[in-house]
C-alpha cells in the first residue's frame, strides 16, 4: 500500500532508463490506458498451458469452478455505468459497485487455469459456459450447490464433459426420494418440464430425458450431502470415492482466499473498468507464478514430499513480486535469480496437518472490506 511513485522507483531501480529519465506516476497512468487487459490473460494461458497436474482421480484431472463477488471503487462514472462497467448500488452511506470474478482451478496444484471478471448481474453458470473451452476430455468438473440446473446437466452431457455437482436435498422429487430411501447410490431419470424449456431453447439444447447418478455422502457431523454425476458405472467409480473427490473442490476456495485476503485483490489502485480488469488479471498472473514457483521448490525436495508438505504461498508471492524487475531486466542472470528464488521459497515449507478442522465462522459475520478514503 505504498505510493505509486515508490512502486515505480523500486521497479525501475534495476533498469537503466535512457538519458537519465525517471518513471513518473502520471506517465504510468497515461501509459496503462494503452494496455489491454487481455495481455495478462494471454500470459496466464502461456504459463498454465503445459503445467503438470500432481494428482488425478481415476485418471481424471479434477477441475473446480466457482465465483466470488468483488467490491469495486465506485468513484469513476464508467465503473458505475452498466453498459461500460459494472453494476452500481445505492445505500444510506453512499454508492458501491460489485463485480463477479469466476475461476477454473486445477485442484491438484491450485493454478487458476482461467479467470474472468464481469458485472455481478452475470450468473456464475453463464460464466462457466464461457470457460468450458478450457476443459479437456480427461477433465472432471467439481461444482458446488450454486451450479445445478437441468440445462447445465444437459449441456455438459452434450459436450462430453464429466462432472460432479453437489445438490440440495430438496433439489427435486427424485432427490427427496433418494434421501429418504437411505441408498448410497442410485441412477435417476431427469425429465425437463415446461418450466425448463426456455433455458433449453436459449442454449440450443434438445429437450429429452437423460440419466444422472446420485451419490450419498455422510459427513462426520451427520449432515448428508447429495452429489450428482454423469459417471454412471458404480463398479468403475465406487460411491465411497466421491467424498474425497468433492473435498478437492476446496482448493478453489483456498485460491480465492489467497487472492482476496493475501494479495488484496479488492484494493484496486485504478478506478476505470480497464484498470480494474488489468489489476484483476495481473493478480491472477501473480498467483499462478507463485504457485508454479512453490511447485518447483517442493519438487526439489523429492517426489514424496509434494503431498506431505506445503509452501507459504503468501511468502512466495511477495518474493516473486520483489524479484520480478530483476528477472525482466537481467536475462543473463535469470537462471541464477530463479535458483535464488526457489531457495528463499523453500525456507517457508511446512508439513501438512491432515484432518485438522478449524472452528466454524459465525453465519452472520459481516464481510470485512478495507475502508476506501474519499477522493
Amino acid at each position: 500500500m505504498r505510493s505509486l511513485q515508490v512502486e515505480l522507483d523500486q521497479f525501475f531501480a534495476h533498469t537503466d532508463l535512457p538519458d537519465g529519465r525517471i518513471a513518473r506516476d502520471d506517465a504510468f497512468r497515461m501509459a496503462r490506458k494503452k494496455l489491454k487487459a487481455s495481455a495478462f490473460t494471454e500470459l496466464n494461458q502461456l504459463i498454465v498451458a503445459d503445467a503438470p497436474t500432481t494428482a488425478r482421480w481415476h485418471g481424471y484431472r479434477v477441475l473446480a469452478a466457482d465465483s466470488t463477488t468483488l467490491m469495486l471503487p465506485a468513484t469513476h462514472p464508467d465503473t458505475r455505468s452498466e453498459d461500460k462497467g459494472f453494476n452500481c448500488y445505492h445505500y444510506p452511506g453512499g454508492l458501491y459497485s460489485l463485480a463477479r470474478g469466476a475461476g477454473l482451478c486445477d485442484t491438484a496444484t491450485g493454478l487458476m487455469l482461467r479467470a474472468d471478471i464481469a458485472s455481478d448481474a452475470k450468473g456464475e453458470r453463464d460464466m462457466l459456459v464461457e470457460q468450458l473451452e478450457q476443459v479437456k476430455c480427461d477433465d472432471l468438473l467439481v461444482l458446488d450447490r450454486g451450479y445445478p440446473a437441468y440445462w447445465l446437466f444437459a449441456l455438459l452431457n452434450q459436450r462430453g464433459h464429466t462432472f460432479c455437482m453437489r445438490l440440495t436435498t430438496s433439489f427435486n422429487t427424485a432427490v427427496k426420494s433418494f434421501v429418504a430411501s437411505g441408498r448410497v447410490s442410485a441412477i435417476v431419470a431427469i425429465n425437463p418440464g415446461k418450466e425448463q424449456h426456455p433455458t433449453f431453447k436459449q442454449h440450443d439444447l434438445p429437450i429429452k430425458p437423460f440419466s444422472l447418478r446420485l451419490v450419498r455422502v455422510l459427513l462426520p457431523s451427520g449432515q448428508i450431502e447429495v452429489l450428482a454425476t454423469n459417471l454412471l458405472d458404480d463398479t468403475a467409480y465406487p460411491a465411497a470415492d466421491f467424498a474425497e473427490l468433492y473435498h478437492r473442490r476446496w482448493r478453489i476456495e483456498e485460491a480465492f482466499r489467497h487472492l482476496k485476503s493475501r494479495l488484496k485483490l479488492e484494493q484496486f489502485g485504478g478506478e476505470t473498468p480497464l484498470a480494474i480488469r488489468q489489476e484483476f488479471h495481473a493478480t491472477i498472473l501473480l498467483h499462478n507464478l507463485a504457485t508454479l514457483a512453490a511447485m518447483d521448490a517442493l519438487s526439489q525436495r523429492g517426489e514424496t514430499e509434494i503431498h506431505t508438505f506445503s509452501v507459504n504461498l503468501t511468502h512466495a508471492s511477495h518474493l516473486i513480486r520483489l524479484h520480478l524487475p530483476r528477472l525482466l531486466a537481467s536475462p543473463e542472470q535469470r537462471t541464477s535469480l530463479c535458483q535464488l528464488l526457489l531457495v528463499l521459497i523453500a525456507k517457508k515449507i511446512t508439513r501438512r496437518r491432515l484432518g485438522r478442522c478449524g472452528t466454524l465462522r459465525k453465519p452472520d459475520r459481516e464481510k470485512p472490506h478495507p475502508h476506501r478514503a474519499y477522493k
